[in-house]
């Protein structure tokens, strides 16, 4: 094993980029200068990162060792044990979502895209994620996805994963989905624990779009009906509203965690 930075990652992923394609061009990897803007800002955001290879479907790189306070999980086992791992660490009703029902969703919510504009497209979840291996503490994580590198017919390649800990923003339960499209338009899903059933709640309405814009500034409730013409009922309804699709405990972690999806 080779470490980099504060992570690991595989010897023959830093030598060169692998594929089960023979015919396929691969373009050589550099370690500094590919990672070198992610583990800076990761650093800074104390955000933690993962590389995946969508090929072979295995973890390559890890960077996690500072996403949370108490956050004690080993670079190399995530390198070792892959994926089989990193579920182990998550409710077991909540890993049937994660693998294969978020990956139907974003199938679903993408097919009418043309290939090369798929590769934009970014998707957050969030789940309770054990603090430490065999301890029944969790803290909720945001996982940030995208592509990373694609082959020259815009088939995904690497992606690359983001990771925070957003325990003070969202309830304790249910889980949610966001899908960014190429329009900037996100999408969003949630995952109720007791029913097993994920909600399609679409996108934010312009009209909500621009009170979560003037709710940043700091207005109020009776400033933005002012200022739009509106009663106070139909703010603080939009408000509810985008609370129960994000799933957010209150209107400053709203705030924070669609500036987290960069919808304002």
């Amino acid at each position: 094993m080779k470490t980099i930075y504060i992570g690991e990652s595989r010897k023959d992923f830093l030598e060169n980029w692998k594929s089960i394609n023979q015919d396929l061009v691969v373009p050589k990897f550099g370690m500094p200068a590919d990672l070198e803007f992610y583990e800076r800002m990761c650093k800074q955001n104390k955000q933690g990162s993962t590389i995946t290879n969508a090929v072979e479907l295995r973890i390559e790189h890890v960077n996690l060792e500072i996403i949370s306070r108490g956050f004690n999980h080993s670079a190399h086992k995530f390198i070792r044990e892959g994926f089989n791992y990193s579920h182990q660490q998550i409710p077991k009703h909540l890993v049937d979502f994660l693998v294969l029902g978020h990956r139907t969703i974003i199938a679903n919510a993408t097919r009418s895209i043309i290939t090369r504009e798929r590769l934009k497209v970014e998707a957050f979840f969030d789940f309770n994620y054990k603090l430490a291996e065999n301890t029944p503490y969790y803290f909720r994580m945001l996982q940030h996805m995208k592509t990373f590198k694609a082959d020259i017919n815009y088939n995904p390649l690497f992606s690359i994963n983001l990771f925070s800990d957003i325990t003070y923003l969202k309830k304790k339960e249910d889980g949610t989905l966001a899908i960014k499209m190429p329009d900037g338009k996100v999408l969003f899903y949630k995952f109720n624990d007791y029913s097993k059933t994920v909600t399609d709640f679409g996108s934010f309405s312009e009209r909500e779009i621009t009170l979560l814009q003037l709710l940043a500034r700091g207005l109020s409730s009776v400033q933005i009906a002012d200022l739009l013409f509106i009663s106070p009922h139909t703010v603080d309804t939009h408000r509810r509203n985008m609370l129960e699709m994000t799933n957010c405990v209150n209107t400053t972690a709203l705030i924070v965690y669609c500036r987290m999806l960069g919808i304002y």
